[in-house]
Parts: C-alpha cells; sequence; structure tokens
C-alpha cells in the first residue's frame, strides 16, 4: 500500500535539498566516462582495441548497478523514510569514491567502485523524486501546483549539473595531480560534508510514515472507484513512455560513454579539452530541465517527448560530421539541452499516471539505466568490428531515436482520438 507522509519540512526546503544531493551522487559516476582512455593506459596497458571490451564491461556493469536495484528502493520509498535513503546514498558514494580514490589501480577495484557508484545513484533517484513531488502535492485534494512540471525540471538541475562537474573537474585539475585516482579522493570531501549536513539539518526531521486514518481511506477508495474509467489510459500511456525511455536510453548509454574518446580519436582534443567541451555542454544544457517545463506546460509532454527524439537525430548527424571546434562546442550544447530536456515531462507522465509514486519511478529509474547499460558494452562490440571510425554507434544511436520519435507520435495521436489530453 502506498502510504505518504506528512511531512514538517517545506516544500523550497525539499526541493533545495534534494536538489543539491541529485547534484553530489552523480558527479563521481560521470567521471569514470571522460577519462577512458586514461583508466585504459592504467590497467588495460597492452591488450589494444580489446580493453574496450574492459572498459565497456565497467560502464555496464556499473549502470547496471544503478538499474537493476531501483524497483526495491523504490518499494522502500513508499514506506519508510525517504531522507534516511538520500543519505545512505550519500554514504555509498562516498564509499565507491574512496574506493577507486585509493586503490583503483586494477580492473576489479575499479569494476567493484563502480557498482558502488551506480547504487548510489539507484539509492537516491526514487525516494529523491518521490519527495520532491509529494511536496508540491496537497495531501487532502492530491492535486498539484500550477508550476509542477517546473518544479520537477528545478530538481532535475541537480543531476544535470553533477553530471557536468565531474568532467569540468577533470578539465581543472587533472594537470596539478598525481593520478586521474585523486579526482575521485577530491569529491569524497564535498560528498561527507555534504552527508552530515543534511542528516543534521533536514533528514533526520523527516517524520516517519503514517497510515491514513478511516475516513481517508474511504475517501481514497471513492477517488479510486471514480477514477476506474482512466485506469486503462493511465496504463497505455506508461506503457509507452518505458518503451520511450528504452530507446531514448539507448542512444543515451552509448553516445555518452564515448563522448571523450570520440573527440580525442577523431577530432583530434587532448583529454582535458574534451573534457571541459563535455562538461560545458552538460552544464550549459542543464537549462533544458527549465525549458522542459515551460514548454511541457503550454504545449503538452507528448508533443515536448516526440520534438526532442527527433531533434537530437539531427543533432548527432551534425557532431559526427562537423569539423570546426566551435560547431562542435553548438551541437554538444545542444545535445546536453535534449538530454535534459524530456526527464521534466516524463516524470510529470509518471507521477500523474501512477498510485504507487515510489515504485513507478524506481521502474522508470530500472527502465532507463537497464537500457542504457547495454550502450556501453555495445560500444565495446562496434569499436571492435570498426576501430578506426564511430560511425556504427552513432548510426545506431541515431536509428534508436527516430523509434523514440514514432513511439511518442503514436501515443500524441492516440490520446488526442480519445480527448484525454
Amino acid at each position: 500500500m502506498n502510504v505518504e507522509q506528512t511531512s514538517k519540512i517545506s516544500p523550497k526546503t525539499s526541493l533545495f535539498t534534494a536538489l543539491i544531493i541529485h547534484c553530489m551522487v552523480e558527479i563521481p559516476f560521470f567521471i569514470f566516462p571522460v577519462i577512458l582512455l586514461l583508466v585504459e593506459a592504467d590497467i588495460f596497458p597492452s591488450i589494444g582495441e580489446l580493453s574496450w571490451i574492459g572498459l565497456g564491461s565497467i560502464g555496464t556493469i556499473g549502470t547496471l548497478a544503478m538499474a537493476l536495484p531501483s524497483p526495491f528502493f523504490g518499494w522502500l520509498a513508499d514506506r519508510y523514510r525517504r531522507g534516511v535513503m538520500m543519505t545512505l546514498s550519500l554514504l555509498i558514494a562516498i564509499i565507491g569514491s574512496l574506493l577507486i580514490g585509493l586503490w583503483g589501480d586494477s580492473f576489479l577495484i575499479v569494476l567493484i567502485g563502480m557498482i558502488l557508484l551506480g547504487t548510489a545513484l539507484a539509492v537516491y533517484h526514487p525516494p529523491g523524486l518521490s519527495w520532491v513531488s509529494t511536496a508540491y502535492e496537497d495531501p487532502e485534494t492530491k492535486s498539484y501546483s500550477k508550476n509542477y512540471v517546473k518544479i520537477l525540471a528545478l530538481h532535475g538541475i541537480g543531476g544535470s549539473l553533477g553530471a557536468s562537474l565531474g568532467p569540468l573537474s577533470v578539465y581543472f585539475f587533472i594537470d596539478s595531480l598525481n593520478s586521474w585516482r585523486d579526482i575521485y579522493l577530491l569529491w569524497s570531501i564535498p560528498l561527507i560534508l555534504v552527508m552530515i549536513g543534511f542528516w543534521i539539518f533536514t533528514g533526520r526531521k523527516e517524520p516517519k510514515n503514517v497510515f491514513p486514518s478511516k475516513i481517508t481511506l474511504e475517501t481514497s477508495q471513492l477517488k479510486t472507484n471514480q477514477m476506474k474509467s482512466n485506469i486503462n489510459n493511465q496504463k497505455y500511456i506508461l506503457y509507452t513512455i518505458f518503451f520511450f525511455i528504452i530507446a531514448m536510453s539507448l542512444t543515451r548509454g552509448m553516445i555518452s560513454f564515448i563522448l571523450s574518446p570520440f573527440l580525442s580519436e577523431e577530432k583530434g582534443m587532448i583529454i582535458a579539452k574534451a573534457a571541459l567541451l563535455i562538461g560545458v555542454s552538460t552544464f550549459v544544457g542543464s537549462i533544458g530541465q527549465v525549458l522542459g517545463g515551460i514548454i511541457s506546460d503550454k504545449y503538452g509532454e507528448t508533443t515536448l517527448l516526440s520534438a526532442t527524439a527527433l531533434i537530437q537525430v539531427f543533432i548527432l548527424f551534425a557532431i559526427f560530421n562537423s569539423t570546426s571546434s566551435s560547431i562542435l562546442l553548438l551541437f554538444y550544447i545542444l545535445l546536453g539541452v535534449t538530454n535534459a530536456l524530456f526527464w521534466p515531462s516524463i516524470n510529470s507522465l509518471v507521477a500523474r499516471n501512477s498510485k504507487h509514486r515510489g515504485r513507478a519511478f524506481g521502474y522508470v529509474m530500472l527502465s532507463a539505466n537497464f537500457i542504457a547499460a547495454l550502450g556501453p558494452f555495445l560500444d565495446g562490440i562496434l569499436k571492435v568490428i570498426d576501430p578506426n571510425r564511430y560511425l556504427l554507434i552513432f548510426g545506431f544511436s541515431c536509428l534508436f531515436s527516430l523509434i523514440a520519435f514514432l513511439a511518442l507520435v503514436y501515443l500524441a495521436i492516440k490520446l488526442q482520438k480519445e480527448k484525454i489530453t
């Protein structure tokens, strides 16, 4: 049974703290793809292109660690204190960062560290999203704030900032540190401070879940009976959204993993400059979260989602064929925007069409990250098949984006016919 809690923590505090934690747990996970070539030289010094299978395996297993436990943590988020789970996510990220930073000179240690960093994200996302979405929902009427999608977008900015700060830290510190492993040690310090600060000032103040009264249960049952006619439509929306997530996650998983080596090997950039470009594009692209909220509120979620998938195809084509650094930067920024653009709409549709919100967000993260986990492994296989080019990787990524676009077009047509938009 989904048990909502009444929290004495203000909505603004809930949003701010979740944004900060979201940012911090993302940072160490997104350092690894930027330093692939450095890791390869350190732990795979003499096996040539086959090292990509090892690197891809680390990326895939780390992402699976983010994906597979998500429904379980979503189930917990519906029943137990979410502040405790959010604190735990920071603790796991700290352990993973310290493990790689102190002993990450072997394949096994880096693999275990990435598993922990992925698990930290799995622990955070369901309770974090539930924490924010519940804070801006009226517990009696179940009505939402008029800026609901924008609020979810602000929370999403935290993730985008984390995904950008990881690469940016590589650019600023890689030349002044003794090893790429020291970057993980560096980030463990603010992670520890945020974990302690959140628990002392916010997390421990969250009240325990309480079972609703008989009146609330009767009212809830009445509302459930009144909404039975919409259940099939809600399920159809969720199924289509999950299919969209699967297709887009394949693109995201494949492209994000090879951005740094692609820029280094195909565009001639040094690793630090590639890290800067990726970090800046992701940082600026975080405005896509806010734009996504604004556009969704005005034109509808399905319109935004389908447009995002189609636009991404043209952006990937331009990146692959561009020879100018300035044009590359422009399209990488646009790629960062599109990667951030659709998440507020996804989260809004899931929140509005699901009864057990924690579990629903858990399944969202399972779908997104389980499929994205296949990306690095597919990259490794395609690089072995075609070691001198990235054409196959970009070609398959564009195909998956087109499939996502067609799925949302079909959903939009169906919703319009049934007049439920």
